[in-house]
C-alpha cells in the first residue's frame, strides 16, 4: 500500500490540472484552427463560382445603361426619347422648325409613312405625316452605343416586335396604351452576337394612318 502526505497529493493535483488546461487548449486550438480552414474554404469555393441566377460580375459596370433604359421607358410612356423636350402626336413639325431651325435634311420614307428631318446636332430625327404632325422621333444620343441587345431583351423582355433587314436587327415593345418603342441594332452575326445600339425612336402609329386613302398605316 502507497502512503501519500497532503503536500505529494497536492503536487499529484496540480499537475493533473496542468495536463488537463493544456489537453483542452490543444483541443481548442485544434477546434478553431479546423473551423477557420473550413471557412477559408468556403469563401474560396463562393470566389470561385460563376452565378447563373445571382449577381452578375458586370452588373456594376451595366449600372448607367440600366439607368438609361429606365429613362427611356419612362419618357415612351409619354411619347418622348431622352434626349428632347418635344413630344410625338402634339407636335408639329412647323413648331420644331421655328425652335431649331431648318433641318441637316429632309426625307420621304414610303415605307415609313412620313417625311424624316434629321437635327445631327441635337441627335435627333422627327417623324412627320402629310398634315405635319409628328408620330416619330429618333434619338441618336451618344449614350445609346454602349447599350447592348442582350442588355434591352434584360431589361424590357421578350420583345413584341423583332425583323432582321438591311443588316439591322429592329425590336419592339409597347410602350402605355399610344406609343411604341423601336431600337435599332446591327445585324449580330458570330464574330459579334451581342452588337450595341445604333439609335431607338418613340411612334405614334395612329399618326401614320391616312383615312383620306384607307391607308391602316404602321403598327411598328
Amino acid at each position: 500500500m502507497f502512503l501519500f502526505n497532503r503536500k505529494s497529493i497536492v503536487k499529484i493535483t496540480g499537475a493533473l490540472s496542468l495536463l488537463f488546461l493544456v489537453g483542452c487548449t490543444n483541443s481548442q486550438k485544434s477546434s478553431l484552427n479546423s473551423d477557420a480552414n473550413k471557412v477559408k474554404n468556403d469563401v474560396n469555393n463562393i470566389s470561385s463560382k460563376t452565378y447563373i441566377n445571382g449577381p452578375k460580375k458586370n452588373q456594376k459596370n451595366n449600372s448607367a445603361q440600366n439607368v438609361v433604359l429606365a429613362d427611356i421607358r419612362t419618357y415612351a410612356i409619354q411619347g418622348k426619347v431622352i434626349n428632347s423636350d418635344y413630344t410625338i402626336k402634339n407636335t408639329n413639325i412647323t413648331s420644331v422648325q421655328k425652335m431649331l431651325g431648318k433641318p441637316d435634311s429632309s426625307t420621304w420614307i414610303a415605307s415609313a409613312k412620313g417625311l424624316y428631318s434629321t437635327y445631327s446636332k441635337h441627335n435627333i430625327v422627327f417623324g412627320s405625316n402629310k398634315g405635319g404632325q409628328i408620330f416619330e422621333i429618333r434619338s441618336l444620343d451618344p449614350k445609346l452605343n454602349k447599350i447592348s441587345l442582350s442588355m434591352v431583351k434584360s431589361n424590357f423582355g421578350t420583345p413584341k416586335y423583332d425583323v432582321k433587314t438591311g443588316g439591322r436587327e429592329t425590336i419592339g415593345y409597347t410602350a402605355g396604351d399610344q406609343f411604341k418603342i423601336l431600337f435599332v441594332f446591327p445585324e449580330p452575326t458570330k464574330s459579334n452576337p451581342d452588337p450595341l445600339m445604333t439609335n431607338y425612336s418613340v411612334l405614334y402609329p395612329a399618326g401614320t394612318v391616312n383615312s383620306m386613302a384607307n391607308d391602316r398605316g404602321r403598327q411598328w
